[in-house]
Order: C-alpha cells, then sequence, then structure tokens
C-alpha cells in the first residue's frame, strides 16, 4: 500500500515538474485557477510568475474567460470571475456574446450586446475599476467612474440609458409593421466626461479592493531596490516566529493599516499591518515604543521596520517581533555612505573603464566609490578606492549596474 502510494506520488511529482518545465504559463494558470479564492496562495504564486518571467495580466472582457487563462502570446490572463461582484452568470453572458458575435469594438458595441438585466451598474463600475474596458477605447478608469463636473451621473449611467435606449428602440422598430425595412437606429452616443487619470496608487487600490491584489503594478515597485538591497528578510518570515527565534530582521513594506487603541490599564498602544511582495504581518506598539515610533502608524507609509525576534518579557516566553527601528524607505539610501561595485577581472576592458569614468563624473555625490575585483583563475581579489571622485546614487547609476550580469552592486 505504502509502496504503490510512493509511486504514485512520484509519478505526480515527475509530471508536475515536466509540466511546469515544458508548460510553464499553462501550468502557472491551472495552479493559479484552482487557488482563486485564497489571495495569499494567489500572491505568492504571482511572485513565482514575475520570477519564472510569465507576464500576468489583468481581466479584459475581449480575452478573459472566467479563471485564468494563457493567451496567443504566451500571457497569462485574470480571469473575470476575480473581480468582486462579477459572478458566474454575468462571465457567461459576456464570454458567449463575444464568442458567437466577435470581439467587442468598444464600449458602446459592449453595451449594445450585452444583457443589461444580467450586467449591472455596480458589476460594469467594478469591470471598469478592475480594468477589464482598458483595451476597449483609449479613455482611462476614472473617465468611467467619476461624475462630470455639472451632472450627478457617471459615465457607466449615461452608457446603461443608451444601451437600454438602443435595445427598446430596436424591439420597437421589430415590432412595428415597418421593422424589416431596414430603419437604423439613431441615438446619440454619451461621451465620457473630461477628467484626470487615477494616480498610480488610486488605480492599485482600486484593483486591490476588487480583485483582493495588485494586478497592473505594486505600491512597492518604486522601492524594488530599497528592499532587495536593506530588507534581508519578507513578511512571510514572520509567519514562524519560532524558527526565527533569536534573529534580528529588516524588513519593508506600506503600512495596510493601523489602529490605536486603549489597554486594560488605561495605556495606549498601537497595531499595524505592513504588506510586501510576499505577505502581510501585524506588528504591536507598547510604551516608549509607541511614543517613539507612533508617527509611522498611517495607511499608506512606506516603511522600513529593523527588530528582533524574541520571548515578550522574562515573565512571558512568547515570542514576538520586537521592534527596534523604523524608517520611511524614501529616506534609506540617504543613509547609504559606500558603493561597492564587485565585477571579475576577465569582465574589464578599454569600453567598461570609459563607461564607468563617465558614470562616476555624470553622479559625483559624497559617497565613497569602492571596486572590488577578483580573478576567476587564481580566486584573488583586491579592493579598490576611487580617491578622486565619490558619486551620488541615482536611478541612472543604478539601472546600470542592474543591467550588468558580471557586476554586482552592494551598498552599505
Amino acid at each position: 500500500f505504502n509502496k504503490s502510494h510512493s509511486v504514485c506520488y512520484a509519478n505526480l511529482a515527475y509530471q508536475t515538474a515536466y509540466l511546469k518545465a515544458h508548460y510553464p504559463a499553462e501550468f502557472m494558470a491551472g495552479v493559479l485557477s484552482r487557488n482563486l479564492n485564497d489571495i495569499s496562495k494567489i500572491s505568492t504564486f504571482m511572485e513565482e510568475c514575475k520570477r519564472m518571467q510569465i507576464p500576468v495580466l489583468g481581466p479584459d472582457v475581449n480575452e478573459s474567460f472566467l479563471k485564468f487563462m494563457v493567451n496567443k502570446k504566451g500571457e497569462l490572463r485574470f480571469g473575470l470571475g476575480a473581480v468582486k461582484g462579477v459572478g458566474h452568470n454575468v462571465v457567461e453572458e459576456i464570454v458567449t456574446e463575444r464568442s458567437n458575435n466577435g470581439p467587442y469594438k468598444d464600449i458602446y458595441d459592449f453595451i449594445e450586446r450585452v444583457n443589461l438585466q444580467i450586467i449591472t451598474k455596480r458589476t460594469l463600475e467594478a469591470l471598469a475599476g478592475a480594468g477589464a474596458f482598458d483595451s476597449l477605447d483609449k479613455w482611462h478608469r476614472a473617465q468611467y467612474l467619476i461624475p462630470d463636473m455639472n451632472e450627478e451621473a457617471n459615465f457607466i449611467e449615461h452608457l446603461i440609458r443608451y444601451g437600454n435606449k438602443m435595445k427598446q428602440d430596436s424591439s420597437s422598430a421589430q415590432a412595428s409593421l415597418f421593422g424589416a425595412s431596414g430603419i437604423e437606429i439613431d441615438i446619440t452616443k454619451p461621451e465620457p466626461p473630461q477628467c484626470n487619470e487615477f494616480s498610480n496608487i488610486e488605480k492599485l487600490e482600486r484593483e486591490k479592493e476588487l480583485v483582493g491584489m495588485y494586478i497592473s503594478a505594486h505600491p512597492l515597485d518604486q522601492y524594488r531596490f530599497e528592499l532587495d538591497n536593506f530588507c534581508k528578510t519578507e513578511l512571510k518570515d514572520l509567519e514562524d516566529l519560532e524558527r526565527m527565534r533569536g534573529v534580528e530582521f529588516t524588513v519593508g513594506g506600506v503600512v495596510s493599516s493601523a489602529r490605536e487603541l486603549v489597554s486594560k490599564k488605561g495605556n495606549l498602544f498601537a497595531l499595524f499591518t505592513v504588506e510586501d511582495y510576499t505577505g502581510a504581518y501585524q506588528f504591536a506598539l507598547f510604551g516608549k515604543d509607541f511614543i517613539e515610533f507612533g508617527k509611522y502608524m498611517k495607511e499608506g507609509l512606506y516603511i522600513m521596520v529593523k527588530g528582533k525576534v524574541e520571548p515578550r518579557s522574562k515573565y512571558n516566553a512568547e515570542l514576538t517581533a520586537r521592534i527596534n527601528h523604523i524608517s520611511l524607505l524614501e529616506d534609506v539610501m540617504e543613509s547609504v555612505k559606500n558603493v561597492k561595485i564587485t565585477m571579475p577581472l576577465s569582465a574589464i576592458d578599454e569600453g567598461l573603464i570609459t563607461e564607468l569614468e563617465n558614470l562616476m563624473i555624470e553622479n559625483q555625490g559624497d559617497v565613497n566609490f569602492f571596486f572590488d575585483v577578483f580573478d576567476d583563475k587564481t580566486l584573488q581579489n583586491i579592493e579598490l578606492l576611487s580617491r578622486t571622485i565619490r558619486i551620488e546614487i541615482s536611478e541612472d547609476l543604478v539601472n546600470y549596474f542592474l543591467g550588468n550580469d558580471e557586476i554586482k552592486l552592494s551598498l552599505s
């Protein structure tokens, strides 16, 4: 019994590995679809897709089905069923109409063709907010959802009235004596309001609200370099405090929730949740820590948290992630005093030297710049300090080193 089960598990593991290796996009589409209702797992698998360099696109009325699928370009596409408020019957209506009569040409064509008894205002607003109409027109998401300055109704409501009027007049024409005479129905199409686009953060927050996670980007993307180079711990690591016992941690993320509370003794304390690419963790602040770090208890702040996993007190053996320091991620780079690039001797030539010289001249500042050159054959290395030029850490400089596979960049 045990032997047969072991063989089955071995075969299953082999088949799984084969599918992941030879059909990576299709494999991940299946994995994501099976975990559609578990956002934490979806987030983990999305990161795996990023590692595998498989693009993951948001929902789209002209390409999505109920669950995740792979399009003709080999990209993963979110299913419409992932959008909150978009039920199975709504997806079936959109997909069936698209299959029978072709892709939707624009938003007007979409509204004219679908059943507005099934696809309601709330559903349309959810689809617009999640980006499912992005490919139909040049209009941005805010134009669908923000009312015109002189009106209370938004563009979605105007579209519904337009669609209902089209269907009503079409039915009346067909039922009349002249229904077969080829009369064309001409109803003025509503125009979207002219308004500013949602900020990147607002767009992402709407995605998270509607889908449970960020799709088109992540708010932390702007701090990816800081997270990769200064935050050696991921928030998912703090899920198992026993394994982290005695470990000093440095994590970075965005404050997703924060609240002040009062203890039974009448003392103020705070609970706040930080999110990164891997998950979320709730920290607590008591006493002096609350006074010192309370200013960071604001939703939307990007912070770096340093601390240590240790018992709550000498009387309480329960482990806690105790905070020692909090700073803003945007200030992290200002603390850098030294930049070091490590590269093999074989990579150095006249062209590289010229590029580095120009890069340093264009980015002069107050940070020390070190070269660590090593020889692959002798395994010897030498560290050199640039004595004549100090540098400033700029986006161009960082991108140059990150784009060169032979050069490793480190900061301290």
